[in-house]
């Protein structure tokens, strides 16, 4: 168990994330938003909660390309858990939502 650490913003080049299936705990740091290479960001199937900050989704609005041009991919846990509980994050910007439990994702664009 853990979290992310706000010391990951520091990571200027980081274009992919990928923390699914890990038992962290927490919530997303805002400092991820300053990764401005990031095309991918996987944190499905962890036990992070609460809100997506605002700078990860202009992140993802703005920033969140691969190189081909295409909008990048933000996997949360976003649908509701066990198709009857809250999800564990609120998220206004994934590409896809997923539910904890079940592990299915589905594109929210």
């Amino acid at each position: 168990q853990g979290s992310i650490s706000p010391e990951v913003g520091n990571m200027k080049k980081l274009s992919q994330l990928l923390l699914n299936n890990n038992p962290l705990t927490g919530t997303l740091p805002a400092e991820l938003g300053n990764c401005k290479e990031l095309s991918r960001l996987h944190i499905h199937q962890t036990f992070i909660e609460g809100v997506v900050p605002t700078e990860i989704c202009l992140l993802r609005d703005e920033e969140l390309f691969d190189h081909t041009g295409q909008i990048g991919v933000f996997y949360a846990d976003c649908r509701p858990n066990n198709k009857t509980e809250d999800p564990y994050i609120s998220c206004d910007c994934c590409s896809d939502c997923c539910d904890h439990t079940h592990g299915v994702c589905v594109a929210d664009d």
